[in-house]
């Protein structure tokens, strides 16, 4: 594999089962780590106030999506 990228495998928590078999399979040549994220971690304001967010600080949010249809995304990081 091209050594100037590093793939990762971004798997949902709720399938223990693929990470594993990732993990098998790809043994050293991939990472593989299970989705931490609870949706929004921001809660709503006691004051009712506007929201002062301008975007979601998320960088990609299709992998977001990918993660729900798929269970898994791969990333591919510059090294």
């Amino acid at each position: 594999m091209n050594a100037d990228v590093r793939r990762l495998f971004v798997v949902s928590r709720h399938s223990l089962t693929l990470a594993s078999y990732l993990r098998a399979w790809f043994e050293a040549d991939v990472d593989v780590i299970l989705d931490r994220r609870h949706g929004e971690r921001r809660r709503p304001s006691v004051y009712g106030g506007l929201e002062r967010r301008t975007s979601d600080r998320r960088k990609r949010p299709e992998i977001d999506a990918e993660i729900k249809l798929t269970s898994y995304a791969l990333v591919v990081l510059p090294n």
